[in-house]
């Protein structure tokens, strides 16, 4: 049964035999609706008015072939994005490399195992969905990303005046609080954002926020002052290096 969102097919053929099997074997068997068309410009021109989900079109045809249809689609607006299949009996490694390289999801070839034909479309379509899917989160992230970097300088001057405070006018244990609290903050979120050596850092300075640690840390706050240096030092090493992944698309 179609799922994820595919549900109109434009079968592009110009065999008559294959175009009436495809069809019975997509629409009455498996439910989608599909629209048939025996050329390219007959296709071209139905596009506009059916929208298809997904274009299967066939590369030996009389007049504007498979390769020429596929272009011809990506200049359209309808249809400037819409997902093709091949349907070939040319079936070189090298075809197939051109066809694929065209940004085809896939080549089906001639002749095609009836059993399998539904269960091969629904395969290239859900692939072609989760690649899709990976891609928006890659973006997503990466604009995540940037905008935690943004950040980091505005955190790294609170820390840097907290722990100046601490190592200028003697222990203050709201201070300590404050600035253990900060780098609680980092140690959780930073390396989900790409900057492991700032989460490192920052949970070594949160480890003197349990009660003997905190008690040793008033007694002698030097080794709690010099793991917020090492923190400092991976937040401004960050702030000088572009965010990680800003670059993904």
């Amino acid at each position: 049964m179609p799922g994820n969102n595919l549900r109109k097919i434009l079968l592009v053929e110009d065999d008559p035999d294959i175009q009436d099997v495809t069809t019975v074997l997509l629409a009455h068997v498996e439910n989608f609706e599909v629209r048939a068309c025996g050329t390219a410009a007959e296709a071209l021109e139905a596009a506009i008015s059916f929208d298809p989900d997904l274009i299967l079109l066939d590369v030996m045809m009389p007049g504007l072939d498979g390769q020429g249809a596929f272009a011809a689609f990506r200049q359209m607006p309808a249809t400037r994005s819409t997902p093709v299949i091949f349907m070939t009996a040319r079936v070189q490694p090298r075809e197939i490399m051109e066809y694929r390289q065209l940004g085809s999801l896939g080549v089906i070839p001639k002749p095609f195992d009836p059993d399998t034909l539904a269960r091969t479309i629904q395969g290239m379509w859900d692939r072609h969905q989760k690649e899709k899917l990976n891609e928006t989160r890659r973006e997503d992230l990466a604009s995540l990303r940037l905008t935690y970097a943004a950040e980091l300088p505005e955190r790294l001057r609170a820390i840097e005046v907290a722990a100046a405070s601490l190592r200028d006018r003697g222990w203050d244990g709201r201070i300590a609080l404050d600035l253990q609290e900060m780098a609680h903050r980092l140690a959780g979120s930073a390396a989900i954002y790409g900057f492991p050596d700032i989460s490192d850092a920052a949970a070594r300075v949160g480890a003197f926020g349990n009660e003997p640690a905190a008690s040793r840390a008033a007694s002698d706050p030097k080794p709690f002052l010099k793991a917020t240096a090492l923190l400092t030092a991976a937040l401004r090493q960050a702030t000088t290096q572009p965010a990680p992944g800003s670059s993904l698309g």
